[in-house]
């Protein structure tokens, strides 16, 4: 979360609210937020990352009320993909177990030293807790395309080819279970040879507990590793990468609608339809009539026509920043700073719920308050 203070120095928004670009009072934009919404009979709401779990219950009641297509969505306008999970399920742990317990830590093509810079120090360097685990040395091993701040810090680095993500998890299994590989293909496919992964292979089934840390993409395969893994030891995977409080808006969806993300609202009821209700593919179909955006910036990273159809819209943000989208929002709220200056509950990545206390005051409204504001008219208006 220090990324939002460290990493993105905010622009100063020029007043509370924006209407069409011009300064404007909170219960003015909240008015004009509401008169576009109930003018809708498609609407988006987008976003909700970086924003406490009370925002994002805030937002599915929205969604609900509109009959609104609602996806969470990061900083480059894609939707979470929770096929691996649907389809293979997660075998996982809590972080604090990692640092208790693993006495090998894998980091697969993720660089934590830059992307969450004490993850190292604070869960695969201490050492063992655990029962039994007297006298035994963590190993951590790095795997990447390049070398890295990660690499440099770790014990061992295996080096990837370009692309060779895919093969190289593929040759992992094949070699856990004792399935011959063809050498030749697999150094040509993975960048290294099948004696160093079979060296990373026995490492993985004889630690006492191995943790691999991987980026989303990787989620998959890397979960069927730990799968195959178990018939030798206890592993578990864990996912690094998505923005604060992903997690939160995965975990609120799922406990409200029954689904983590493309839910459809627009039957009377939620409908789960990944790929098909994601915003980015409604925005390009031009389904929708109005959006609702918190927390993100898809202007900045959308491109082709799914960044023309949102132009296209009358759009309500609500934004820690003066970004592309707030400026040119039809209505733009700015929100207090996430992690500095709010106040709430988030879900660390790894499913621990956590308190979130402002460390410095904010005269701006917070984005549960703004929504819930804007629910409390709609409700009045459209029973």
């Amino acid at each position: 979360m220090a990324e939002t203070f460290l990493l993105r120095p905010p622009l100063a928004p020029p007043a509370a609210c924006l209407i069409d670009g011009e300064p404007a009072g909170l219960d003015e934009a909240i008015e004009r937020a509401v008169e576009i919404l109930l003018a809708a009979k498609a609407p988006l709401v987008m976003g909700l990352q970086r924003v406490t779990c009370d925002a994002q219950r805030a937002a599915v009641e929205l969604a609900d009320r509109l009959g609104a297509v609602l996806d969470p969505v990061d900083d480059s306008g894609r939707s979470p993909d929770h096929t691996a999970v649907q389809s293979i399920g997660a075998v996982t742990a809590t972080l604090g177990e990692v640092a208790s317990r693993a006495d090998l830590v894998v980091y697969w093509n993720v660089d934590p030293m830059v992307t969450h810079p004490r993850h190292m120090e604070r869960f695969a360097r201490p050492p063992l807790v655990a029962r039994g685990a007297e006298g035994i040395a963590r190993r951590v091993i790095a795997v990447g395309m390049r070398r890295t701040a990660t690499s440099q810090a770790s014990d061992e680095f295996l080096q990837l080819g370009a692309a060779g993500d895919e093969a190289a998890l593929t040759a992992l299994r094949a070699l856990v279970r004792a399935v011959a590989i063809d050498e030749r293909a697999t150094a040509s496919q993975t960048g290294a040879t099948v004696a160093q992964w079979a060296y990373l292979a026995e490492r993985l089934k004889s630690a006492r507990y191995a943790a691999i840390f991987h980026g989303p993409q990787h989620a998959e395969p890397v979960t069927e590793l730990v799968h195959d893994l178990h018939e030798h030891t206890r592993a578990v995977a864990l996912c690094l990468g998505p923005p604060p409080n992903a997690q939160g808006a995965v975990e609120v969806l799922t406990w409200q609608t029954g689904f983590p993300s493309a839910v459809d609202f627009g039957a009377g009821y939620p409908q789960h339809r990944p790929g098909e209700a994601s915003a980015a593919a409604v925005l390009e179909r031009r389904e929708a009539d109005a959006a609702v955006i918190i927390a993100v910036d898809p202007l900045e990273s959308l491109g082709g026509r799914a960044a023309a159809g949102l132009r296209a819209l009358p759009t309500i943000v609500l934004d820690q920043r003066l970004s592309p989208t707030a400026a040119s929002a039809a209505v733009a709220f700015f929100t207090p700073r996430f992690g500095i200056e709010t106040d709430g509950e988030i879900f660390r990545s790894d499913g621990v719920v956590l308190p979130l206390r402002s460390a410095t005051p904010s005269t701006l409204p917070a984005v549960e308050r703004i929504l819930g504001q804007i629910n409390q008219r709609l409700a009045a208006r459209r029973p």
